[in-house]
């Protein structure tokens, strides 16, 4: 159990250091635009999740 809440904890760590890199993209195009807000939406869904799976671990 333990080795499971170290890699979670990991995860989360990775995740919201990429979703603050994205956030601190600035792009011109409405693709690459469309593209950044897919991605954090999708960070902000798994940082979410793990919230909630390391929430119900404890």
């Amino acid at each position: 159990m333990e080795k499971l809440a170290v890699k979670l904890l990991v995860l989360h760590a990775f995740i919201a250091e990429q979703r603050n890199e994205y956030a601190k993209m600035e792009t011109e195009g409405v693709v690459e635009q469309a593209f950044v807000s897919g991605i954090l939406a999708a960070l902000e869904f798994f940082e979410d999740a793990l919230e909630e799976m390391w929430g119900s671990a404890v």
